[in-house]
């Protein structure tokens, strides 16, 4: 076949209309082609986040157990966060400052 062939069986109203019917869904809609890869790395994303999120919720669920259940997990606590001592112990703080430059 040659050029003016194929010219002539795609020059008529039904592959114009099929030309600008793609062309509205593929770059101008508001859905468009770009619009969806967009839409699907922000979900990736997203999904990304929320396993993140519920790795954190069990380890601070494990950690409230542990911290309800456990003495020494209690007591370390105590002594780190809120500088409590035993009975007949003396607890000295040094502050270091930093250096000025």
């Amino acid at each position: 076949m040659d050029f003016k062939k194929i010219f002539r069986k795609l020059n008529n109203r039904y592959v114009y209309a099929t030309l600008l019917f793609l062309l509205v869904i593929l770059v101008i809609d508001q859905f468009n082609v770009f619009e969806q890869i967009r839409l699907r790395r922000t979900l990736k994303d997203q999904k990304r986040q929320i396993e993140y999120y519920e790795e954190e919720i069990a380890n601070e669920k494990q950690y409230l157990h542990d911290l309800q259940n456990d003495t020494s997990v209690m007591e370390r606590v105590a002594r780190e966060k809120y500088l409590m001592k035993r009975d007949n112990e003396i607890i000295y703080l040094i502050e270091t400052q930093p250096e000025e430059e």
